[in-house]
């Protein structure tokens, strides 16, 4: 009982620390001004006058649409669809036999992450007054458009998987069921909150994750959305961070008193 007591307090960290997160991320978006792409670029042409250029830092966000950086739209890996930006993720599924605390053979169901990639290319968000560079920097953009989830069974003798320059050993092994394919994507004029730095250190004004820690959030959800979100989890993980810890000690007291 001691140790489930244990396992009980260290789920109430877990949770604690998981509505910390949030809740810091939710005060950042809170406490961050939007701009316009049209008042950002007259703040970033003042400080290049008052100090001149590559000194300019300035934590903001920016709300409007996707447009392909100058190079020209993405494609994306796996579907080989038009974006700005994607993500997949490639995953096998296998079966294994273990031992359960009474020493029964069991079975079940694992996963093994074998491929995972997000890209890194410019981009722009553009508004009403104008667009502005983003630098995704390989993160995630929350809510972005799922256009693959399917699982393959696995084929005997398939060893490998093409996919354009990528060639994937896919390992097999025993125990295989086969393999899940992922992929998620930003469509050119698709919706677009990000929240980061806007710097022109590279030459350029563009939007990149803080230099000096802080947060960093590329999104196809409206601000409104995210921030609805972040305090649901603050609330929902406080509530277990709460419930676990009591449970813990509870348990642990129990046991101490036997």
């Amino acid at each position: 009982m001691i140790w489930i007591g244990i396992a009980g307090l260290a789920l109430a960290a877990v949770c604690a620390y998981l509505a910390r997160a949030a809740h810091a991320r939710a005060r950042s978006m809170e406490c961050t001004e939007t701009l316009p792409v049209r008042d950002l670029r007259s703040l970033h042409e003042a400080a290049a006058r008052a100090a001149g250029p590559g000194n300019f830092r300035y934590r903001c966000e920016v709300a409007g649409h996707a447009r392909p950086h100058r190079d020209g739209v993405l494609r994306s890996e796996l579907e080989e669809l038009e974006c700005v930006w994607h993500r997949h993720k490639i995953s096998r599924k296998y079966e294994e036999i273990y031992r359960d605390g009474n020493g029964n053979r069991k079975r079940r169901t694992r996963t093994d992450v074998l491929s995972e990639h997000s890209s890194s290319t410019a981009f722009f968000v553009a508004d009403a007054t104008g667009k502005v560079a983003v630098h995704p920097a390989g993160h995630e953009v929350v809510g972005a458009e799922k256009v693959l989830d399917r699982f393959d069974p696995l084929v005997p003798g398939a060893n490998r998987l093409e996919l354009g320059p990528l060639s994937l050993n896919l390992g097999g092994g025993d125990g295989t069921l086969g393999y899940l394919r992922e992929e998620w994507l930003v469509r050119p004029g698709g919706r677009c909150y990000v929240h980061g730095e806007a710097t022109d250190a590279e030459g350029h004004l563009a939007i990149v994750p803080p230099a000096e820690g802080g947060s960093f959030v590329l999104s196809a959800r409206s601000e409104k959305e995210l921030l609805r979100g972040a305090n649901n989890k603050v609330l929902v993980c406080g509530l277990g961070a709460g419930l676990a810890a009591v449970v813990g000690v509870a348990l642990i007291v129990m046991a101490v008193a036997r």
